[in-house]
């Protein structure tokens, strides 16, 4: 059975979270019993698939443990919906970049993979030199947010800077990025 029966302990969720990190499982239960059920209308609402939206409920609870040891969370439940949300959308993007990948993979055939290879590679170096001539916020905004996948809440940490400016540096440098690559020829459509 995908949920479980509903507990009635008298324990708060961030009591629960703290059991967790400090590697209580049994507090991984609870939570999935008081959360499950709505993680997967949330999952529903954006995959529209029942398997795949009890999929990534299971695969979200599986790393709880590990995504909790890096967060600080001070609100479970609004904490947890985001992530949910976040992941669905993560998947959605994948599946729809998916087309890409799949015309990357059918010129690799064509060129052969060491071709291939190398054109990924230069327009990876284009990019990174692109990524240079961003202002230096900009630049380490793009950097940490994704080259080292930190959350919004990890770069503004780093940064010193609030996470509205994060945001606000990451769409200017972005749309920096776009110009400066279309100023010299190599922006992708």
């Amino acid at each position: 059975m995908f949920l479980r029966g509903r507990s009635t302990l008298p324990i708060g969720d961030e009591d629960l979270v703290a059991q967790l990190r400090s590697g209580d499982l049994g507090a991984l239960g609870v939570l999935w019993d008081r959360y499950a059920h709505l993680l997967l209308g949330v999952a529903l609402k954006y995959l529209k698939d029942g398997d795949r939206s009890k999929d990534a409920v299971v695969q979200l609870f599986a790393d709880l443990p590990g995504l909790l040891a890096r967060h600080q969370v001070e609100r479970f439940r609004p904490w947890v919906h985001t992530v949910m949300r976040n992941r669905c959308l993560l998947l959605l993007r994948d599946e729809r970049t998916g087309l890409p990948m799949q015309e990357d993979m059918a010129v690799a055939e064509e060129l052969g993979d060491g071709e291939a290879r190398i054109l990924r590679e230069a327009d990876l170096q284009r990019l990174e030199a692109a990524i240079q001539q961003l202002n230096e916020v900009q630049r380490n905004c793009i950097t940490l947010f994704h080259l080292e996948r930190l959350s919004y809440q990890q770069v503004a940490h780093r940064t010193g800077l609030s996470v509205e400016h994060v945001r606000s540096h990451l769409q200017n440098g972005r749309r920096n990025l776009r110009i400066i690559l279309e100023r010299h020829g190599q922006a992708h459509p």
